[in-house]
């Protein structure tokens, strides 16, 4: 068994550092735009980074979980596919956070979100 899970393990470690990541991103924002917690309002710079990391948080658990399920139960023996689709989301996670991070959207996000509330 443990010859079976161990590229998922590693995958999942890789997952929580890439998470913990983006997390480190949002404290050296704050530090570096004046913003103190819990506070998530700031300059625009600040609330992209913010914004950025907690679109990339708010399915970690389900991918973690949705990782462990497809890579012990769907693939017995092969987790290859698991850990390949894992590693395709994660790129495209932190292809998307640097993207929306950097971007200047955050008017249009703003004006968006200011019509649900």
């Amino acid at each position: 068994l443990v010859d079976e899970i161990q590229f998922i393990f590693i995958d999942n470690n890789c997952s929580v550092f890439c998470a913990a990541y983006f997390s480190l991103q949002v404290i050296y924002a704050r530090r570096k735009y004046s913003v103190s917690p819990p506070s998530t309002a700031g300059p625009p710079e600040f609330e992209r980074i913010f914004r950025a990391q907690a679109n990339c948080s708010e399915y970690f658990p389900i991918f973690i979980t949705m990782l462990w399920t497809a890579g012990l139960f769907l693939s017995p023996g092969e987790s290859t596919p698991a850990v390949a689709s894992s590693l395709w989301l994660r790129s495209t996670s932190a292809l998307r956070f640097s993207g929306f991070s950097s971007a200047s959207r955050l008017s249009e996000f703003s004006s968006r979100s200011a019509e649900f509330t």
